[in-house]
């Protein structure tokens, strides 16, 4: 039985299937469909498809043979089949050198015969996949992970559809090099992240703002207006391979009940964040009282099982007087501040930090710890080392600069990205704490990461290769979205 290679491994022997194979493929292609667009895409579901059904089991020595025999499953016969000693020996010796197989991009050696463009666009969508499977056996601990059983059938329909098995759709000659709507994004490079799933989410309105992530799955949170009342409308989809969303795991819905107007004052809903904290999707409902004499917050807190099921109302924060009230979830627990309008800053509470329980089958906070903190925090974010912010109102931190906060009170301050003003953190899988933020690049905008050290010590930064139109950051889960052949895709990656 052949061990399971390593991802660097698995990335290696898809370079390996579409250098070695993908020149004959294409070529079989463009005989039924000429060079069109359409041959391109069905080129890149096909190389798909063989992954799927070769990339888990491949056997270096017979690997001709099993690319053949998913080929013939399609109805394609290649015309020129390499070697079979000839691949055999690069793909035991990429699995010999996986240590040195630490990829930052595409190689630059391209075959004869297929398009560069074309010839990266299949490695991206097959590392897409990859990505998948990884991330499948870290989630169910198999080390086969789900096959889609039809997705030959699919591809096979598909190509029909095209015309690829007997009349050609559009004229030969047309150019081949170009990305068209199957193209997929460049997913991850040159951040330490493991990419989770990437959605196709073209024409699709997307919150990006209020995002939740489990173990597997991915939680979008939406505002609903209506006559019969108001609500917050959590979703779950599973993560997959490129594709569409699809349809909800499950849903939950969080009814939105205004505090009690007194004086004929009214409550308005000024804002609301979707985060989680182990097990839970925990919902921040922020209140503003608009009346004759003063103005009034209170922030509803909601919890929702990452396995679905109903909101529990976790507790309600109220300044009758006003003020301002800061909250942050993650680690299983809940942190929650306020400063008076009276007192301002200088009279900010300590910090209150709660374990999320279940009690009766519902969700509610532990028993609570005070942390004594000078000033109401910025920019919080709860991890397992403590409260991590950017200083607090009396004292903020420099730019760049994170401040750890211990459940003792002891503060700790680390530089993260030098002239970030701002940003997110993310908490990788060995404790590694990243700070987040986005840079300026020539297309636009793109992301770094930095772990969060000591001033002097000499941390790398990453940037991701590709331009984001957007981005997210929750737990230990970055999302971002791209555009790519005229499709918009959003890319769901874990910290190392």
């Amino acid at each position: 039985m052949n061990r399971r290679k390593s991802g660097a491994g698995r990335r290696r022997l898809a370079h390996l299937l579409v250098d070695r194979f993908g020149p004959a493929v294409w070529h079989a292609v463009i005989e039924r469909m000429g060079s069109t667009p359409e041959a391109e895409e069905a080129f890149v579901e096909i190389m798909l498809a063989v992954w799927k059904r070769v990339g888990p089991r491949a056997d270096v020595s017979r690997l001709r043979d099993q690319v053949r025999n998913a080929l013939a499953a399609l109805g394609i016969s290649l015309a020129q089949e390499p070697e079979s000693a000839a691949v055999a020996a690069e793909a035991e010796s990429s699995e010999t050198e996986e240590g040195a197989l630490e990829e930052t991009g595409l190689p630059d050696e391209v075959l004869p015969d297929l398009p560069r463009g074309l010839r990266n666009l299949a490695l991206q969508r097959l590392r897409a996949q990859i990505a998948y499977e990884e991330a499948e056996v870290r989630r169910t601990g198999s080390t086969m992970p789900r096959v889609a059983a039809a997705a030959l059938s699919v591809v096979g329909f598909a190509l029909v559809g095209y015309g690829a098995w007997g009349e050609r759709s559009s004229p030969p000659g047309q150019p081949t090099n170009a990305h068209h709507a199957s193209a997929a994004p460049i997913v991850g490079e040159g951040l330490p992240v493991a990419v989770q799933a990437v959605f196709d989410i073209t024409g699709q309105p997307f919150d990006l703002a209020h995002l939740a992530f489990a173990s597997g799955e991915i939680v979008t949170g939406s505002l609903s207006l209506g006559p019969q009342g108001d609500g917050i409308e959590l979703s779950a989809y599973a993560f997959h391979g490129l594709g569409l969303m699809g349809h909800p795991r499950w849903t939950a819905d969080v009814t939105l009940v205004p505090p009690n107007a007194q004086g004929g004052s009214s409550w308005l809903l000024r804002s609301w964040s979707l985060a989680s904290t182990g097990g839970w999707a925990v919902v921040t409902v922020n209140w503003t009282e608009s009346g004759l004499r003063s103005v009034a917050s209170e922030t509803d807190v909601y919890a929702v099982p990452m396995a679905g099921g109903h909101a529990s109302l976790l507790t309600k924060i109220s300044l009758m007087d006003g003020g301002e009230i800061v909250t942050a979830a993650g680690s299983g627990a809940f942190a929650w501040q306020t400063a008076p309008d009276a007192g301002g800053a200088a009279a900010a509470s300590p910090v209150h930090l709660a374990p999320i329980v279940t009690q009766a089958g519902a969700a509610a906070l532990g028993p609570s710890e005070t942390v004594q903190v000078d000033g109401l925090l910025i920019n919080p974010h709860l991890t397992a080392a403590g409260l991590v912010c950017q200083g607090t109102t009396l004292h903020p931190a420099p730019s760049g600069a994170w401040v750890c906060i211990a459940p003792t009170g002891q503060e700790t301050v680390y530089e993260g990205i030098a002239g970030a003003a701002d940003g997110s953190v993310v908490e990788g899988d060995h404790g590694v704490i990243y700070a987040v933020t986005s840079e300026s690049a020539p297309s636009g905008q793109t992301l770094e990461m930095r772990a969060l050290h000591a001033a002097g010590s000499d941390e790398p930064a990453f940037r991701l290769d590709a331009p984001v139109s957007a981005w997210s950051a929750d737990g230990s889960y970055i999302a971002y979205v791209q555009n790519s052949g005229g499709r918009m895709y959003l890319v769901v990656a874990r910290a190392d």
